[in-house]
Parts: C-alpha cells; sequence; structure tokens
C-alpha cells in the first residue's frame, strides 16, 4: 500500500511537474529570446553611438578646416592690401642647400710649434646659394679641404683654447672668402659655414 501511494504521489507530482515544466520551459524560452533581442538592441545602440562620433567628429575637423581657410584667405587679403596697416607680414621660405664635409682632426700646436697634447675636431657645412654648386665643390674639394686645414692649423693654442668664439667667427668668415675663391665665377656662392663640431680634446 506504502508502494502504491508513492506510485501515485509521483505521478502526481509528475502531472504538476508537467504543467510546471512546461511553464519553465516557456520561461528559459523567453529569457532566451529577451537576451536575444536586448543583445541585438544594444548592438545597434553601439553602431548608432559609433556612426553619431563618426560624423560629428569629422563636421568639426571639417569646421576647423574651414575656419583656418577663412583665415588663410583674410591673411592673404591683408597681405594682398596694404602690409603696413595690417601689421602682417608675408612670410617666405627659402630652401637651404647644404653641402656637409667630413671632419678634420687637427693637432693644436704651441708657440714654439710643439704640440701641446690637445686636438681640435672641427666639422664644417656650406650653406650654398643653390643647389648646382654642390658639384663645383666636389670638383674642388681637395684644395678646399687643404685651404681649411692650413687656416686652422695656422691658429694658436691662445686663440682655440680661450678665445674659441672669436677664433670660430673669425675663422669662418676666412673660410667663405678661400672656398670661394676656388670656385667659378657665375656658378653660386658659398653664403655660410656651420660648424656641427668645434670640440678642443
Amino acid at each position: 500500500m506504502a508502494e502504491d501511494d508513492q506510485v501515485a504521489a509521483k505521478g502526481d507530482t509528475t502531472e504538476s511537474d508537467g504543467s510546471e515544466t512546461g511553464l519553465i520551459a516557456k520561461i528559459k524560452s523567453d529569457k532566451k529570446l529577451m537576451i536575444m533581442v536586448g543583445g541585438g538592441a544594444l548592438l545597434l545602440l553601439l553602431l548608432i553611438g559609433g556612426a553619431a562620433y563618426y560624423f560629428f567628429s569629422s563636421d568639426e575637423t571639417k569646421g576647423d578646416a574651414a575656419i583656418e581657410e577663412g583665415v588663410a584667405s583674410e591673411t592673404e587679403g591683408a597681405v594682398e592690401g596694404d602690409d603696413a596697416a595690417s601689421g602682417l607680414v608675408p612670410s617666405k621660405f627659402e630652401k637651404v642647400h647644404v653641402y656637409p664635409l667630413k671632419s678634420f682632426f687637427f693637432p693644436i700646436k704651441l708657440k714654439n710649434k710643439e704640440n701641446s697634447g690637445h686636438f681640435l675636431l672641427a666639422t664644417p657645412s656650406f650653406s650654398m646659394s643653390n643647389a648646382g654648386l654642390g658639384g663645383q665643390i666636389s670638383k674642388n674639394l681637395p684644395g678646399i679641404r687643404k685651404r681649411i686645414y692650413k687656416l686652422i692649423l695656422g691658429e694658436s693654442y691662445i686663440n682655440l683654447t680661450t678665445k674659441t668664439e672669436f677664433t670660430k667667427e673669425r675663422v669662418k668668415k676666412i673660410i667663405i672668402t678661400k672656398v670661394n675663391e676656388l670656385l667659378p665665377v657665375g656658378t653660386g656662392v658659398v653664403q655660410e659655414v656651420y660648424f656641427l663640431e668645434f670640440l678642443i680634446k
């Protein structure tokens, strides 16, 4: 009898469970549906937000570019007009033509022509009036290096060690003169000498 009651109870629970499992299954399927709809809505919101950010950020940069173009056109109009009245000065950039030379390494001599134990490392570069002058400098490079070497080697120990900046400026001017003497007339000139290194060791 007890077994029959248990079997009947199990049957009741299965019937009641069957109705509950139908409800639970429906709720579970509704959860899946809600998760899918929620995920789709989130993805849609992210796409809309990304597109809105893209369009608004590109409009701001276009607006900035339009403002800059407006300022540039106003500036051009002012430059074309009276420069003194507007206070704007047109800026022109010239291309700089540079011819680098290899470094020079000189022993610094004392007054009695003895070695001082110090050396000068100098790396000059030429600023040229045009790009074509580089070819002429290359043709005359041995003579140019020889003149620079003799010029700096002739400087005294005191000038090179205590009056370095003054000596460097004076040597630059002499180098410009000596190099331009070696270049053919009409090909251009060396305008400036720059020392990338001028070190006493």
